[in-house]
């Protein structure tokens, strides 16, 4: 065993490493990196690509990025990002990556390194507005598209064909609406990653669908006059609890969880199983 990893092995070292500043998830040996910027292999040249003398690992690359960017004042800084920008395909993943990777660097470096930074980073958030509205434009054209060709179809067709037409129209605003809703979810978990949440972990992931059918209890839990025990709870509020505070369901989507409990909640209102029974029972004795 190497003496780094034999060091890494131990938690006082590994502590003392952070402390020092020698401890990152980088490696010398991580060439498997994912190009958001450009670059090549070859002398450095006075233009926006990056240029290193053989393969970069991985947090050299990173930080070519910025070392770039600390070449330009102004304008220039948006015209190297823009560059890099037009080039990559995935536009929100350039973006989000590009946002965090600034945030953590602002947070480190001094006034006039951090002004770059800060116009940079000015200039990720105008994309990703700029992208949002393009998106929402995209999907209103997109439905008044069809229904524009379903409503001016030609006057003879068949109760079928129109049929077919909304089936049509219906698969292909459901599959952007799917698109939305991934990018929506996507933010939320960014957004809620920065917040302070729960890590409660099952001993058996058979007990999942259990948790679920125990909040539904509680949801619908009738106290003593048959008032309802929570003035206001929601399927959507019980994912959220799920989502945000259980392990088993962090990875899951909150409409994903939503249909569970749907489906488990039907399913507690058709069954005769005694210790289905004798649990309301208990929980309506308990708040009495």
């Amino acid at each position: 065993m190497g003496l780094k990893k034999l060091l890494f092995s131990s938690i006082f070292f590994r502590s003392a490493i952070r402390d020092f500043g020698g401890r990152t998830a980088y490696t010398k040996s991580n060439k498997s990196f994912i190009p958001y910027f450009q670059y090549k292999i070859g002398p450095y040249q006075r233009d926006y690509l990056l240029y290193f003398p053989k393969q970069p690992f991985t947090r050299l690359y990173v930080n070519e990025i910025f070392n770039k960017l600390c070449e330009y004042d102004g304008y220039d800084i948006i015209k190297y990002l823009e560059f890099h920008y037009a080039a990559y395909e995935n536009k929100p993943d350039f973006l989000r990556f590009l946002r965090y990777e600034i945030s953590g660097r602002m947070s480190r470096v001094k006034n006039s390194w951090a002004l770059k930074l800060q116009s940079a980073l000015a200039w990720v958030e105008e994309r990703q507005q700029e992208y949002k509205r393009e998106q929402e434009a995209r999907l209103q054209e997109e439905i008044q598209s069809g229904i524009r060709e379903i409503v001016t179809g030609p006057p003879t067709i068949s109760t079928s064909e129109m049929d077919n037409q909304i089936k049509a129209f219906s698969k292909k605003l459901s599959g952007r609406l799917e698109e939305i809703m991934d990018t929506t979810e996507q933010n939320i978990k960014e957004l809620t990653g920065s917040f302070q949440t729960g890590n409660i972990k099952l001993n058996s992931r058979n007990d999942e669908n259990k948790i679920i059918q125990l909040f539904i209890f509680i949801q619908e839990l009738k106290t003593a006059g048959s008032q309802q025990l929570f003035k206001s709870i929601s399927s959507t509020d019980i994912a959220y609890i799920l989502q945000l505070h259980f392990e088993a369901f962090k990875d899951k989507r909150s409409n994903t969880i939503q249909k569970k409990i749907s489906e488990l909640t039907e399913q507690l209102h058709t069954t005769n199983s005694q210790k289905v029974k004798n649990l309301e029972a208990a929980l309506q004795e308990f708040f009495s």
